[in-house]
């Protein structure tokens, strides 16, 4: 990388930046972080990016990198021999495919996740305004309707779709227990890598780790678990749980 640290553009409750957080935090690599308030990031984001307003950015001199997975393999290329991602092909293989395969549960997280929680302003405002100064809070709190709506359109939450995101959670918790059932502590190989990563960041929103910088704070887990009691006590959220104990230590904490 450059002398000067990459600036990493993130939502504190985005469980993609979380993803790349940790894995910049796990590696040993200098950063600063810029978090953003969702939806009031959409012109800033769109002002480096030049074609989406997605999360999260790393900005490297003059490269631009969004999206998660491009930022891994940014990373790998440019910080041979990147630690996180195997170097021998077969095993590099089998971890992109987990990170692909969790990578896809996002969305389904998501939209499980403000299911029930988009209709309650006191329960979903403070998660979009983690970072937000005074005047961001009032301004979100004064467009909230609008932004429920255009959210729900955006997730296209409808009953087909939430028994399709509870089915690929499920899915998603049984491969982890399945992997992981001999006791072995990491789904690919013999240490951590992106496939770890990626799985417990993506499930994080409903795993709700005490690690975590937003989703580990007492009064989102109080509103999130309750909703989430479905996958309390599965191996899978376990092992997520676990695996942020033992290897998340977040910076800011």
């Amino acid at each position: 990388m450059n002398d000067a640290p990459p600036t990493l553009y993130t939502f504190a409750v985005s469980h993609f930046s979380e993803k790349i957080r940790w894995t910049l935090d796990q590696a040993g690599l200098p950063y600063r972080e810029q978090r953003l308030v969702p939806f009031l990031h959409i012109p800033r984001v769109l002002a480096l990016t030049r074609r989406a307003s997605s999360v999260p950015v790393l900005v490297v001199g003059s490269e631009v990198i969004q999206d998660s997975t491009r930022i891994l393999e940014w990373l790998e290329r440019h910080q041979a021999p990147f630690p996180l991602i195997p170097g021998d092909p077969a095993l590099r293989a089998e971890v992109m495919e987990l990170e692909a395969r969790f990578d896809r549960v996002g969305v389904h997280v998501i939209r499980q996740l403000f299911a029930e929680t988009l209709d309650d302003k006191a329960a979903t405002l403070p998660m979009w305004t983690h970072d937000a100064t005074s005047l961001q809070r009032r301004a979100l709190s004064l467009a909230y309707p609008l932004v429920r709506r255009g959210f729900s359109r955006l997730l296209q939450l409808s009953p087909a779709t939430l028994r399709k995101a509870v089915a690929k959670i499920d899915e998603a918790a049984d491969l982890i227990a399945e992997r992981t059932r001999d006791g072995r502590p990491y789904l690919a190989g013999d240490r951590l890598s992106v496939a770890d990563i990626t799985a417990c960041a993506l499930l994080s929103p409903l795993a709700c780790p005490e690690e975590h910088p937003a989703f580990g704070a007492p009064d989102y887990r109080r509103t999130v678990r309750m909703r989430a009691v479905r996958w309390d006590d599965h191996p899978g959220f376990d092992w997520v749980r676990q695996t942020y104990r033992e290897h998340r230590n977040w910076r800011g904490r």
